[in-house]
């Protein structure tokens, strides 16, 4: 039986590099939680890529936003590398 939250789990990223969000969205790590904020006129769907190649839920932030986005650098993929465009 597969649970409904299974899906919920940060894919993997293949041979596709995801491009990475725009320079108006910025990215704060600590060691339990990765946030963004963003800082652009529009909103922004942002996901966390991590050092390990995997990659995080995607988020839509509204202009002005701050929210969690993912796991912090003690999570299990590690330390965030960047913010990526999603969705």
């Amino acid at each position: 039986m597969t649970l409904p939250f299974a899906l919920a789990e940060p894919a993997f990223a293949g041979s596709d590099t995801p491009v990475p969000a725009p320079a108006c969205v910025a990215m704060y790590q600590s060691w339990r939680y990765t946030e963004a904020a963003n800082n652009c006129a529009d909103a922004a769907a942002v996901m966390v890529v991590y050092q390990d190649g995997a990659t995080g839920l995607c988020y839509t932030l509204p202009a002005g936003a701050y929210a969690t986005v993912g796991e912090g650098y003690l999570g299990r993929h590690g330390h965030p590398d960047h913010l990526a465009v999603c969705g």
